[in-house]
């Protein structure tokens, strides 16, 4: 039985050059991705997170749509976002109740002619 057991050990010898370029070339790819589409949606969190906050304290339905704007703004400007369309905010209100949709697009480039789309088209009551 030991005899097996140290064969078994002269054997093996880990992993191969190629096999550790493999691994830090998908380390690099997700890191890549993760780091380049990551902020496109935290940003549209927060954006989101402000109009949510606004409809849920009742501040919005006494609130234009330039008031709206500028209070996204100032958050934005807060938290460092600068390519963001405020013309992307719209308000209507049925039945005395604001409705604010958030819809837009973020295109991101990943690796020279490849980019990322993402499309937000958020309505939040």
């Amino acid at each position: 039985m030991k005899q097996l057991q140290s064969r078994n050990l002269v054997r093996q010898q880990g992993v191969s050059k190629f096999g550790m370029l493999m691994v830090f070339i998908l380390i690099a790819t997700f890191l890549t991705f993760g780091l380049k589409v990551v902020p496109v949606y935290v940003d549209h969190n927060l954006i989101t997170g402000v109009c949510e906050e606004l409809i849920e304290n009742g501040e919005a339905a006494n609130m234009t749509l330039t008031d709206i704007r500028q209070r996204v703004s100032n958050t934005l400007r807060i938290n460092s976002v600068t390519n963001f369309d405020l013309s992307n905010i719209t308000l209507r209100k049925e039945n005395d109740k604001p409705i604010i949709t958030i819809a837009y697009e973020r295109r991101v480039e990943l690796v020279a002619n490849l980019d990322v789309v993402a499309k937000f088209d958020t309505v939040l009551q």
